[in-house]
Parts: C-alpha cells; structure tokens; sequence
C-alpha cells in the first residue's frame, strides 16, 4: 500500500512538473514571440498609442481701415471637446457602455440637464457638425421631436460663365428655442462619436463652444479624470463695429458641404475649420486664413498631451487687410441712412462713398444690415431674425451690389454724354420745353386721342422750363430734354436711338460688372431692339428710346454701377474699379501685395464736352434753380445729381403694379449721386432708397451729412 501510494506520489509529482514545465516553455515562446518575434511591431504600435500629430492654430489675419481701426479681429476662446479615439471602450465583462456613461457623465458637468440654455448651445453646436438630416433622424430615432422651419439661406455659387453670384437655397434649420431633452443630447453625441471613429477618430469634436476663461477652468478641473474630454484653444472672429460694416466684412462659418470638395483640393483637410462665406472674410479667405501648423506630441493615458516631441511645421499667421474704408464715414453714412428709412418707412437703402481718382472705396452701406458677431455665436434668435420672407428687407443681402433699380434722372449723366460725343446736340443747342410732348401712334397717326403722351416732373408743379441747353437740362433735370436727346421727335430732330444709348450705357459701365473685391455682384442686361425683340417678342419704339434717355423702362443698374459711372463724369472719362483692400501686409508689417488701381479706357468724348455735363451737375447744385440745392457744403464746392425713378413691383394676384397710391400712380426710388470738390474731386458719393420717393428730399440729406463729414469733421 505504501510502495502503490509512492508510485502514485511520484507519477503526480513528474505530471505536475511536466505541466509546469510545458506552461513554462509555452510562456517562454509566447515571450520570445512578443519581445523578439513581434517586439518591433509592438514598440511601433505603443508608440502610436502614445504619440500624435496635432494641427497648431494659425491666426487668422487681422482686417484694419484706413486709419488703422481693427474691424476683423481673433477674440481668445475655449472648447470643450471629445475626441473619440480617447474615449473609454465598453466593457465586455459586465456589458457596461463605458462610452456612454463618460459622456453623460460630460452632460452633467455641463449641466445640460438643469440649464436650458446650456443644452440649446450643446444641440447648436451638434446641429451644425452633424448637418439637418443627420441631425433630424438622430432627434427623431431616439424618440424625440423638434420643430423644423423652412427658410431660404443665401449662398455663394457659381453662374454658368464661373461668375460668384447668390443663390436662395431652401434650407430647414431647428427651432433651438426649447431644449433638447438629456436623452436626445446624448443621441446627437453618440452620433457624432460615431462620425469620428468612421474617419479620424484623433480629430475633436467640439461638444461646447464659445466658452470663456473661467467656464473652460472649471470643466478642464471637473473633468481632469474623465477619458476622452478636452478643454482646447479656439478663438473666435470678433467685429468691433458689428452691424457698420457687416455686408463689407462678411462672416465666417464651417465649409459648406456642397463647396467641401473643392476647399479639399485647396488644401483644406478639416471639414469644420471656418472660412469666409461673405464679404472680404470669403473673397480674401486664402490670405487671411494662413497655413496651419503640426506638431508631434505624446499623450498621456488619458489621451492629454504631456510634452511636444517634435515641430514638424510652425503655423504660418494669415496676411493682415489694409483697407482704404475710413470706420468713421462709415459710421456716418450708417447713421444717416439709417435716420431717412426710419422717416420714411423705406424697406433698405444704399450709400456708396469713393475715390474717383483710383477706385478706393471710403464707404459702403447696405440697410437693413447685419452684426456679424452673430454668426460666431450660433443658431440663436438673433441669427434666426435675419431670415426674412420681405425680399425688400433682406438684412444678409447686399443691395449695394446685388440689387437692380432704375437709376432714373441719374442716367441722365450718360445720356448727356452721349448726345454730345455723337454729336446730337453742340454744348450751345437749345431745346424747349412747352409743357408734355405727344408721340403719335404708329397705327392711327392722325388721331391725337390715341398719341402716347410723355411729361417731366415739372409739369405736375404747373411750371415750365422753357428754353434749356444741356447745363440747364441736367440741371433741371427736365425729362423734355432728354426725350429729345433719346428718342428725337417726327420732323424736329433725330435722337440717339436705341443703339447708341445701349453703345454708351456699356461704355459708362453698364451691362457688366464693377469688378468691385465682394461677392455676389450682379450683372444687368443692356436693353436694346435685340434683347427686345428675343426677350419680350415686340419691336422696339421710340418710347422705349425716351423713358432710355431718363433711366426709366427697361434700364436698370446697381447702385455701385451708378457710383462707378459718376466717377467717370468725375475724373474725366475713365471708369475706375472700386476696391476695398489695398495692401495684404504679414505680421511684421511688411507689405506682401499692394493694390494697383484698375483705369479703363478713356470714354470716347472730347474733354471739353465732358466738361458741359460736369457744369450741368455743377447747376444743379449751385445754380438758381437746380435739384440739389440742400446738398451744398460750406467752403466746397459740390456738383449733383438727382433721380427719381418710377417703379413697378408686379403682383400676379393683381395683375397690375402694387404699391399704387390712391390716385394710380406709382411709387418712387430716390436716388442723388455727387462728387466734390467740383475743381479737383476726391470723392464720389451715391445714395439709394428703395420706394423712398423725392430725390432731393430723402437720398440728398445722407449725401449731404456724408460730404459734411469728409471735408469738415474728418480731417486730421
């Protein structure tokens, strides 16, 4: 029993060795394969565990005015961010999802639970990351609604010609006013994280954005042993002047997905990095934006950056604008156009101030405006209120540019130059007005019942004008005149017809674009017996030519082409290309490019009759009974002149004109366009005001104040 129980012992003995020793050698292979075998590929990939590249923030560059004002400018800021990568995996052992528990452990640090502007702010920024459908199905598939509303967003695409033009795109945003129940933050969350472990799942997604110093302190602290969550450096556009300048500077926002591919070719590889989308912020981005820089860091377990390992490329800071926009005219101009559309009720207006000499642009309203600070702090009320359904009070549209009016008596102008270079009228010929002149009908001549009668201004006041050269019609302003330099009359005189007056409207810049540094400039068409015929199928007569001659009928413009072919009366006859930023200058104030101003050709017309419709804008202002008295300015000498152009806003339910006052007639644009000093001009201003009635009444006073300032409160 003895010896059996030994042997037993013994066999037990040598098993239990042998086992040991097999477990040992197996240990030993599985070791050698790990540290010999496989070592490298291990130490490689813990090095990638430990080791990442993190783009650097470049500045953007700053925009400045003519006196060195900061208009564009980069406000320090935090953001509370996840980045996917980081984040706790689940745990298999006791199906616990780590990752949700983190991030609702994330929610309640944020207290998007208690603070219903705290989750209205989370949901914004999950909106704009994740895009509306995602953002919709997301709500919905967790079992939650939200209201939707439908509104047309304006964006910048391109015409068939490769022309930046602005399109309405119907577009449905979130009603954020009312927050997102917990469980529908932590879907959206979920949902992003999801996003980010498709691609990049180093690259943060922003949880929380715009948070101050004090806030970022305190959630870095809260959260110090949460994986995943980062409290990061992103700074924010800021606007010191808000809404004075918000249609010359623009607004940034993340890249739109319909543009994403091209910005990718363009060297932009994150999708949420902010670009221009208007103004100069989008027609100068590639400048102001700079070149990002990488940096090698290792991460601790947490996924928190402990040191820098290597530089592999500094960040690049953007070029700095300087622009020829003195803030301070700006101001005024703002101020006072902002007075005249409150007293007369007018949806929007423009006013414009430049150089003749070179284009640069000093001024440039478009009211109703915007503040574009409200586009750096989300989806908000007040960036809900700039969508509106009244296209005359668009606050995002920049009528300055993007709005096509009849210039009315303004075109005057060109019409007068035109009848002087071919040779209509000498600056000595003298034309009559006897009160209104009747065109007969092509198809009952001799029937004076069925002529097509044509009055001026005048004649609504009883008062004729009687004998005028060309000073005293322009600065008069009688519409008698130029029906004659248009359109001529049967057996009296030959008018320029249709041909020459569209010749010159193109040659005053008409018909194509100022080239002004914006986006979205449209291009009006030039009517003629051509575009006539193709467009509306009917012949040309001689009535079109005459309502041609005083900027009525089928002759529209913006008010920048309006300012530009003021310029050109101006300066002598060269059309000029309005700009805003004359110099792109880096960080150390060294000037990297500077504007060379654009001169088109000399108009083709003799100086010295040039000169007859500089006097006629000269009378207007100065003489006995011109149009534009109220706009003279002690010690200069201003020359004007005024438009007040009839318009028809069609209603189909109506079939006729809306707006019509009680007696049938229609309502009026008021339009005053001037340049001073008459002797050496330096500046060119024009003013607009839709459906605002008298020239002289209500754009005179904005024109007025605007030159006051320049040559009296401005000066060093």
């Amino acid at each position: 029993m003895d010896e059996r129980a030994t042997r037993t012992a013994t066999a037990t003995s040598i098993i239990v060795r042998l086992t040991l020793a097999a477990t040992f050698l197996v240990f030993c292979i599985r070791l050698y394969s790990l540290q010999i075998v496989r070592g490298a590929s291990y130490q490689e990939q813990a090095a990638v565990n430990r080791l990442r590249e993190i783009d650097t923030y470049a500045p953007r560059g700053v925009i400045y005015d003519r006196n060195g004002e900061i208009l564009a400018r980069n406000r320090p800021s935090f953001v509370i961010a996840v980045i996917p990568a980081d984040l706790p995996p689940d745990d298999l052992s006791t199906e616990l999802d780590e990752q949700r528990i983190a991030l609702e452990r994330l929610l309640a640090v944020l207290e998007a639970h208690t603070d219903p502007e705290m989750a209205i702010r989370i949901a914004e920024v999950m909106f704009l990351h994740l895009g509306r459908e995602d953002f919709k199905n997301t709500v919905e598939s967790a079992g939650y609604s939200l209201s939707f509303r439908l509104i047309d967003v304006e964006v910048l695409k391109q015409d068939d010609e490769g022309l930046e033009v602005i399109e309405k795109v119907p577009t449905l945003i979130p009603n954020l006013s009312e927050p997102l129940p917990i469980g529908g933050l932590l879907a959206l969350l979920e949902r992003a994280v999801a996003h980010g472990t498709q691609g990049s799942s180093y690259k943060p997604i922003s949880v929380l954005e715009l948070v101050d110093r004090e806030q970022a302190f305190q959630v870095a602290e809260e959260t110090f042993q949460l994986r995943g969550v980062h409290v990061l450096q992103k700074p924010v556009r800021e606007y010191p002047y808000r809404e004075l300048a918000g249609h010359v500077l623009g607004f940034l926002g993340p890249i739109p997905k319909l543009a994403a591919d091209k910005y990718k070719d363009r060297g932009y590889e994150d999708p949420n990095e902010p670009v221009g989308l208007n103004g100069l912020e989008y027609e100068y981005q590639d400048s102001l934006r700079g070149l990002p820089g990488r940096r090698l860091v290792e991460v601790d377990i947490l996924g928190r950056e402990s040191r820098t390992v290597n530089i592999a490329r500094e960040p690049e800071p953007g070029l700095n604008l300087n622009l020829s926009l003195d803030i301070r005219l700006q101001e005024v101009m703002h101020n006072a156009l902002a007075r005249q559309l409150e007293e007369t009720g007018a949806p929007h207006g423009v006013a414009l101030a430049m150089d003749p000499r070179n284009g640069a642009m000093l001024g440039m309203v478009s009211l109703p405006s915007y503040d574009n600070n409200i586009f750096s702090e989300g989806l908000g009320e007040e960036y809900q209120a700039l969508e509106v359904e009244d296209d005359t009070r668009r606050p995002l549209y920049n009528y300055a540019i993007g709005g096509l009016y009849p210039p009315g008596s303004t075109f005057k102008l060109v019409s007068a130059t035109a009848a002087l270079a071919e040779n209509v009228i000498t600056p000595y010929t003298t034309l009559v007005d006897r009160g209104p002149i009747y065109l007969p009908n092509y198809f009952y001549p001799d029937d004076p019942t069925q002529a097509q009668e044509f009055v001026s201004w005048n004649h609504k006041l009883n008062i004729l004008h009687g004998s005028m050269t060309i000073v005293e019609g322009l600065g008069l302003s009688n519409d008698i005149f130029f029906y004659y330099l248009g359109g001529g009359y049967p057996d009296f005189m030959v008018g320029l017809g249709s041909e020459r007056l569209a010749k010159w409207m193109r040659l005053f810049g008409y018909g194509e674009l100022t080239g002004v540094d914006l986006p979205g400039e449209v291009r009006p068409v030039v009517p003629d017996e051509q575009w006539k015929r193709l467009e509306l199928a009917e012949s040309w007569t001689t009535g079109d030519s005459y309502n041609m001659a005083i900027g009525q009928g089928y002759v529209l413009g913006t008010p920048m082409q309006v300012l530009v072919s003021t310029a050109a009366v101006a300066n002598g006859g060269y059309l000029v290309e309005p700009q805003f930023v004359q110099e792109k200058v880096d960080t150390q104030n060294n000037v990297q490019w500077q504007y060379e101003p654009v001169l088109g050709e000399r108009l083709p017309v003799d100086p010295g009759l040039l000169n007859f419709v500089q006097r006629g804008m000269w009378h207007a202002v100065n003489g006995n009974y011109g149009t534009s008295l109220d706009s003279r300015v002690e010690g200069i000498t201003v020359a004007g002149k005024t438009g007040t152009a009839e318009f028809c806003a069609y209603d189909p339910e109506i079939q006729d004109c809306a707006d019509r006052d009680h007696e049938g007639n229609l309502p009026f644009h008021a339009w005053y366009t001037a340049y001073a000093p008459y002797e050496d001009p330096e500046i060119v201003v024009t003013v607009f005001v839709y459906s605002g009635g008298e020239g002289s009444t209500v754009a005179i006073p904005v024109a007025q104040e605007t030159l006051h300032a320049w040559f009296h409160d401005l000066r060093p």
